[in-house]
């Protein structure tokens, strides 16, 4: 088995008494995928957004690729790194959040442009990627469309062209399907099954047991902050062992 792509060891994040990550340990490896189920309040948004350091953990790390996100080591402790170190980390891992958090008053290919043009890559080059990407997930007409001209599905599938657009070792989807009319759902969760078979590395929190039954190399279970199941996805949606695992199926197949 290859080297894990992301290592989570002793995830904690408190907010004020409450404890929203009580210990994570994680592994996702090179090129797989894995699904993150659990009820509302569960910790799930949180563990991404711990991912890139839009969180920072109480306790515990994560590593991307060999490299402590949002830290370095010095002698037995770890020392958060300075703000523009933290962001070069941030760009190597492409986030799509439940809104689409896309510019207004720019179109799909400008919004696609913005953190290439930021990364330093040259704007013929930047608009050729995004030309691609944009065809890519289904929305070559619409590269001069502004979010307001779109459907949710489609603003969301820009959402995510411009979170591949800096090629990305990591990609996140939290929860991306769920601010969307159901006719909608179908051509997001198809440009994320694409995506997959590329080989690029998802973490993606959802409910869509269908994806992750199609979809994932392992489906992780969170309750109240902690991991209580993790395995095979026809183990851990099929025959769970944990009790709040298996409500929770129960509820929502």
């Amino acid at each position: 088995m290859s080297e894990p792509l992301v290592r989570v060891r002793g995830l904690t994040k408190r907010f004020g008494p409450h404890t929203v990550l009580d210990g994570i340990d994680l592994d996702v490896t090179r090129g797989s995928v894995a699904v993150v189920l659990g009820p509302s309040g569960s910790g799930k948004s949180t563990l991404l957004r711990t991912v890139n350091h839009l969180e920072k953990p109480d306790a515990g790390f994560v590593e991307v690729n060999g490299e402590i996100i949002g830290y370095r080591r010095e002698n037995t402790h770890l020392r958060e790194l300075s703000d523009r170190a933290i962001t070069r980390q941030r760009s190597r891992i492409g986030m799509v959040f439940q809104q689409f958090n896309l510019f207004p008053h720019k179109t799909a290919l400008e919004n696609i442009l913005e953190g290439q043009l930021a990364a330093g890559v040259r704007r013929r080059a930047a608009e050729t990627r995004g030309r691609e990407l944009l065809d890519r997930v289904g929305l070559a007409d619409r590269e001069r469309s502004y979010p307001r001209q779109m459907s949710g599905g489609q603003q969301q599938r820009v959402a995510i062209a411009r979170a591949l657009a800096v090629e990305p070792d990591l990609m996140l989807f939290d929860e991306p399907t769920s601010a969307l009319d159901p006719e909608m759902v179908g051509e997001v969760l198809g440009v994320m099954k694409d995506l997959a078979q590329t080989g690029i590395t998802m973490i993606v929190v959802t409910h869509e047991i269908g994806f992750a039954r199609e979809v994932a190399d392992q489906v992780v279970f969170l309750d109240e902050g902690r991991l209580v199941e993790a395995g095979a996805p026809d183990d851990v949606l099929a025959s769970p062992t944990h009790e709040r695992a298996r409500a929770f199926l129960s509820a929502v197949l």
